[in-house]
């Protein structure tokens, strides 16, 4: 990386494998989870959305609510919550003041999926930071929030920086 990186303005070795060793700890992390939650019917989404509904108010969520939330569209949050409810985890109901507006609410059997899936989880992110100190977990708990806060605070510096070399590249 030393070597390639080197050749274009802007490298920063430090700052380059910061990034690609986030990026390939992400894509660890998601196949495990993913194959991990597939053993129980589930996606990242669908737990996503079971948790909001089982921990949120006790007449449900409006569904684009739980798409602001999830920062998913309407069509996505329609079929997850239609898959979700085939399974029998959730209900969707009309506002009755609202009849534009949807609800879903977490059914006993949704509450009893979490109750068996969770704890499993729980035990496998435990497992998965084992190698980890209670002090390295803060640590690296700490740089991953000031990391998230930098990455928020340049955003708009990053985007105009793109778009000017491009135009430049013109």
């Amino acid at each position: 990386m030393q070597e390639t990186g080197s050749q274009y303005d802007g490298f920063d070795l430090a700052s380059a494998e910061v990034l690609l060793g986030l990026r390939f700890t992400e894509d660890v992390l998601q196949q495990f989870c993913a194959r991990f939650m597939a053993q129980y019917g589930l996606s990242k989404s669908s737990v996503n959305i079971l948790m909001l509904l089982r921990h949120g108010p006790s007449e449900g969520m409006q569904l684009h609510d739980l798409g602001d939330l999830l920062l998913v569209s309407r069509a996505n949050i329609t079929g997850l919550i239609d898959h979700l409810e085939q399974k029998e985890y959730v209900t969707r109901t009309i506002d009755p003041s609202d009849r534009r507006a949807r609800f879903a609410q977490i059914t006993g059997k949704g509450i009893e999926l979490l109750n068996i899936f969770m704890p499993v989880h729980y035990r496998n992110v435990k497992l998965m930071l084992q190698g980890l100190s209670d002090e390295e977990k803060k640590q690296l708990s700490g740089l991953l929030k000031k990391t998230r806060q930098s990455i928020a605070a340049h955003a708009d510096e990053l985007e105009h920086a793109a778009v000017a070399e491009l135009t430049n590249a013109e």
